[in-house]
């Protein structure tokens, strides 16, 4: 059982998606086998397919009713299947949806030159539903996750990431797709500025909350529940908002423990590490900071007219205020 039972709230889109999986085979096909093979090799190793639910239950909540929904949201999964690709490279992760990540099962240039592939589909599918606005918001969005993982790079390198700069990094790399999912979605209904607007300041808010119960959750989470390893983060020299709040709480003492256990990266250390994390107040802290957002997400779903749609979009968002232990 994992955290989020994401099919649990994609009821009402069973078909949509469905559909969508048949649109992300048929989208990767290429007259250069290898390119298949390894795209395909990533699309069927599992993924929830967050973004684009969320895109096409906003459209839904929106009263949308056409055919081009499954376009968009194909391109927007493809668009997140790239940044994962590339992001394995960059981390040198070893393990992507439970498999070996691309550049592990073949090499580094595989996940590059791949990953630039599946992009370049996202592209196309973006271009063929001949919408300019769509086309604009999606392409500043990968823009935007580009100078995220440039600005990680860069402030990691200095040894200076502080937590405003957590926010920036998160709102960029991953907050900033789910925005651009509900935008895009919400401009294929045609909806009025205050609906495009609330959908993409919701799907903002909801892309933090992710990204800060994942990170939450390589501290204090259970795998048997969350599927996620414990101390994943950590043991890959993953700076994340609890580890950058414990430096910043930590007595003295457990301050230069946990500098020392960055740079050994020793399993070992791992419970003394959570606790420190714990008693410092760090958890807490984080604890604290999504449950603001997730607040900030279902106030702005209120702006979305009642409906089923709407239902499953706030009941993600209490999901995820859950804590799991």
């Amino acid at each position: 059982m994992k955290e989020i039972m994401l099919k649990d709230f994609q009821i009402h889109i069973n078909k949509e998606l469905l559909q969508l999986e048949r649109a992300l085979i048929n989208s990767i096909k290429s007259d250069v086998d290898l390119a298949t093979e390894v795209s395909f090799y990533i699309l069927k190793s599992g993924g929830k397919r967050v973004r684009p639910t969320i895109a096409i239950l906003i459209a839904r909540a929106l009263g949308y009713k056409g055919k081009e929904l499954i376009t968009l949201s194909s391109a927007i999964e493809l668009l997140h299947t790239a940044t994962l690709i590339h992001d394995d490279v960059v981390d040198e992760s070893d393990i992507r949806r439970g498999k070996k990540s691309i550049h592990k099962k073949w090499d580094n240039a595989h996940g590059v030159l791949v990953g630039d592939f599946v992009y370049s589909k996202a592209f196309q599918l973006m271009a063929s539903l001949n919408n300019k606005e769509i086309i604009k918001t999606l392409a500043n969005s990968t823009n935007k996750i580009s100078e995220g993982e440039v600005l990680q790079l860069k402030l990691i390198e200095s040894n200076k990431l502080k937590e405003e700069d957590y926010y920036e990094i998160i709102g960029r790399k991953t907050a900033e797709l789910f925005k651009a999912s509900a935008l895009s979605a919400a401009l294929l209904s045609d909806a009025n500025n205050k609906l495009v607007k609330a959908s993409g300041n919701f799907a903002f808010s909801l892309g933090m909350v992710f990204q800060l119960r994942d990170d939450l959750l390589d501290y204090s989470g259970n795998k048997e529940i969350t599927g996620k390893i414990i101390g994943k983060d950590f043991m890959e020299g993953k700076v994340t908002l609890p580890l950058i709040k414990a430096f910043e709480l930590s007595s003295s003492k457990d301050l230069e423990f946990l500098h020392k256990a960055f740079k050994r990266r020793d399993k070992n250390d791992l419970n003394k590490i959570i606790d420190i994390f714990n008693e410092c107040g760090a958890i807490e802290h984080v604890e604290k900071i999504t449950e603001e957002y997730s607040e900030k997400c279902l106030d702005f779903l209120l702006n979305l007219p009642d409906s089923l749609f709407r239902e499953s979009l706030q009941n993600i968002v209490l999901s995820l205020k859950k804590r799991i232990n």
